[in-house]
């Protein structure tokens, strides 16, 4: 049986002598895995369908449980992320949540859009900005949102330094104090990515990484699993 799907490349593995395996993100059947037989070649015809954040239709065969790849068209490779080293670990943060956060043949269109979108927003603007806006609308889509709009004890604005339960994704401010502290810059970072008001003069490259361990540490909790890819991406800013 064929399959036609418009997929993204979230990992790749390599498999005996010439080929790859590829973890796919595909809009119509969710994530596959399959077999890029030969693409480890020089001048393989399907080399660039098997390189991360590969955006393409591909067409497999599947047999059984397995699927191979047998031809892609390009719709985007994201080139520009493969030529700046933070942008390249900001782009495997956004695979490897993915990754973490979807089951085999399990349909998200939306977290799709959200992850290709990101992609080319880390292109030509802020990747930091954009992981992190990802990662918000990735956490509240499955169903662990964070709550930024006040504290969830009594409900006043965050402002200035707050606390963050980890638990329950959930803000406080310093009377109501639950969880670990979180500096104001970090909360005014989340709340622009998020798309809340916020206050322009803490947008600060501190705030985005530690809006980004925070996030990082949330999501680990949520999925027990571990994406490697952020530690290395807080590393470099």
């Amino acid at each position: 049986m064929e399959l036609k799907v418009d997929a993204l490349v979230l990992r790749t593995a390599d498999y005996g002598e010439n080929d790859k395996m590829l973890t796919l993100f595909s809009l119509q059947q969710g994530k596959i895995s399959a077999a890029a037989k030969g693409v480890r070649k020089a001048g393989a015809k399907l080399r660039f369908a098997a390189q991360p954040f590969c955006f393409a239709e591909y067409v497999l065969v599947k047999r059984g449980e397995r699927c191979t790849v047998i031809s892609a068209a390009n719709t985007d490779g994201f080139y520009a992320l493969r030529e700046d080293i933070g942008k390249f670990y900001a782009a495997a943060c956004v695979c490897g949540v993915c990754d973490a956060l979807l089951y085999d043949g399990i349909v998200n269109e939306a977290l799709f859009l959200y992850a290709v979108n990101a992609l080319r927003a880390m292109c030509d603007g802020d990747a930091a900005e954009a992981l992190i806006a990802f990662c918000i609308r990735a956490c509240e889509l499955s169903g662990y949102r964070l709550s930024l709009r006040g504290c969830a004890g009594c409900g006043a604005e965050l402002d200035g330094r707050a606390f963050f339960d980890v638990a329950d994704g959930s803000f406080s401010c310093a009377e109501c104090a639950k969880g670990a502290g979180v500096s104001e810059t970090t909360v005014q970072v989340l709340k622009k990515c998020a798309g809340e008001p916020y206050r322009a003069e803490y947008i600060l490259p501190d705030g985005k990484k530690r809006a980004l361990k925070l996030l990082h540490a949330y999501l680990c909790t949520k999925t027990e699993t571990e994406v490697r890819a952020f530690s290395e991406y807080i590393a470099l800013l």
